[in-house]
């Protein structure tokens, strides 16, 4: 992606951030669906179509993230490939320097359940991975976009845990509230598929929770009580070449 991409996105995802009606909102995604056939080719149009939900607002943080994550992924690509020649950077400097992930970082992305986050962040760390829960790293005076920016660069895996923190209804049905994730978790959710992909990406729910999309390939594995989850988000990992200590599936 030149610069000239990357800066056009980032003024479609101000666009987005300003809309205030799902009329305005499937505006903006027609725009940016055409946007991103045009300039990075048809795979990333359909990936973004498919970042679908019955509610509308759901569907555009889930959208929302997912332009956020691009941006953040070729902007990261363009400064390694600035860094490999020894030219200097045509994309602003940030606090991430490479794409390089560690084989170790795993980002659990949460809302409001604390024991779903400790249950998923100390099983990792039983797989001898390296757990990254925001609100556990130091701020270093950072603001917290700042701040989930630099811990999220070099990850190799994202565990996003969808659980029932608010309630909401699809626009054509107001009556028919049901659980679901907040906000914030969408949009990171959207964050880690476009920087990451989705075979990097998994999402555990629980409490019957609304799942925000259809998108083809995200995995959603229900955290059940007995435990299982454990086992195929160990097989998630595997697939996506971490290395893990299998060791850490027993015991619990």
């Amino acid at each position: 992606m030149n610069k000239g991409t990357a800066d056009h996105l980032r003024d479609l995802l101000g666009d987005g951030d300003r809309s205030e009606s799902d009329a305005e909102n499937d505006r903006w995604g027609v725009r940016v669906k055409a946007f991103l056939g045009s300039a990075l080719g048809p795979d990333q149009a359909r990936e973004f179509e498919h970042l679908v939900n019955d509610d509308g607002w759901t569907q555009h943080a889930l959208r929302l993230g997912h332009i956020q994550g691009l941006i953040a992924r070729f902007e990261t690509e363009a400064r390694d490939r600035s860094a490999e020649r020894g030219d200097s950077p045509t994309l602003p400097v940030q606090t991430h320097s490479t794409l390089v992930p560690n084989p170790k970082r795993v980002f659990v992305v949460h809302g409001h359940d604390n024991e779903a986050k400790e249950s998923a962040a100390r099983f990792l760390e039983r797989l001898e991975l390296q757990p990254i829960v925001l609100h556990e790293q130091a701020s270093s005076g950072r603001t917290i976009i700042e701040k989930f920016e630099s811990y999220s660069d070099d990850i190799a895996f994202a565990v996003v845990l969808l659980t029932p923190d608010d309630v909401g209804a699809a626009c054509v049905s107001r009556e028919d509230l049901r659980p679901r994730a907040r906000q914030n978790v969408i949009m990171e959710l959207g964050y880690f598929l476009g920087r990451l992909g989705r075979t990097r990406v998994c999402a555990l729910y629980k409490g019957g929770v609304e799942l925000p999309s259809d998108y083809q390939g995200v995995l959603y594995i229900d955290m059940d009580s007995s435990g299982a989850w454990k086992t195929k988000l160990a097989q998630e990992l595997v697939q996506a070449k971490l290395t893990i200590n299998l060791n850490g599936l027993l015991g619990g």
